[in-house]
């Protein structure tokens, strides 16, 4: 009887053993396993978090990539004077003239200047622009090229890449054939990244330089003498005078010039009357004559 029981406890021990056996080798066979995928899932999510960090990083207000310009139409009294304040104010701020062009008359006076300054400096350059006569007409406006800079910039940065990486198949080429091959694609890879890098240059530019166009202007001579409120009746009569004169003057040399437009068709519609009235006359006296 002790050695039946004895026995059962021998089985009862060599089943526990298997059975603790068999489940710390399936929680190693759970922890090999599930080890590369909790790896995965962490790599995973690490690069989706670096990614979307990089996008934003760029959508920051502080990383955006703006085109600032503005347009202004300012009524002045001395052109030149006004076009060298804007001249020297664009200096000191480190910018520099795009445009500028002068046209003046005896009635007139006008000036176009196209000026760039640092986009840091847009703001003061504007405010001492419209103060320096009476603006009429204001326009701000800005353009978000982002997506545009981050897309040439990475573009850029793959064609380089593949440059390199041409260069270096070129050192191992044993071919006439492949070396002649390797640099048509190398010339057709720096044309494509020289086109991209004019390109990224002239954005970069508008980014970091604000444009501002200023159009300047004097009223004409005519409109001050007119508009003055406090002339004499002897001088409101003369400018009266002076103004009526003008106006027949414009009249009559329209009336002159609408003449001698007309002349050549007034000559033709008088010779083919002439040559009717003198074919009827001849026809009317050979008719009387054979009465």
């Amino acid at each position: 009887m002790k050695k039946i029981l004895i026995l059962l406890i021998l089985v009862l021990f060599s089943i526990s053993g298997c059975g603790s056996s068999t489940k710390d080798a399936a929680i190693e066979a759970s922890n090999q396993s599930g080890a590369p995928a909790a790896w995965d899932s962490n790599a995973k999510n690490e690069a989706e978090m670096g990614l979307d960090g990089d996008y934003a990083s760029a959508a920051r207000p502080e990383d955006r990539k703006i085109i600032q310009n503005a347009e202004v139409r300012i009524r002045v009294e001395d052109i030149e004077g006004v076009c060298e304040q804007i001249k020297d104010k664009t200096l000191e701020l480190k910018g520099y003239l795009n445009d500028y062009s002068v046209r003046t008359n005896e009635n007139n006076a006008h000036a176009d200047i196209s000026l760039k300054v640092p986009s840091a400096c847009y703001q003061e350059m504007l405010e001492f622009i419209v103060k320096l006569g009476k603006p009429d007409y204001k326009r701000e406006y800005t353009n978000d090229v982002t997506n545009q800079y981050i897309d040439l910039d990475a573009r850029i940065k793959v064609l380089r890449a593949e440059e390199e990486s041409l260069l270096n198949l070129l050192n191992k080429a044993e071919t006439v054939e492949d070396v002649l091959k390797i640099k048509a694609q190398i010339t057709t890879t720096r044309q494509e990244r020289e086109s991209l890098e004019g390109q990224f240059k002239v954005l970069s530019n508008s980014v970091e330089y604000a444009t501002i166009n200023v159009s300047l202007y004097k009223p004409r001579n005519s409109d001050v003498n007119v508009n003055v409120e406090n002339l004499n009746v002897i001088s409101r009569s003369w400018s009266g005078f002076i103004y009526g004169i003008n106006f027949l003057t414009a009249k009559v040399g329209n009336i002159i010039v609408l003449f001698f437009t007309a002349l050549p068709t007034l000559i033709l519609i008088a010779l083919i009357i002439i040559a009717f009235i003198y074919v009827r006359r001849i026809r009317k006296g050979k008719n009387n004559n054979d009465v």
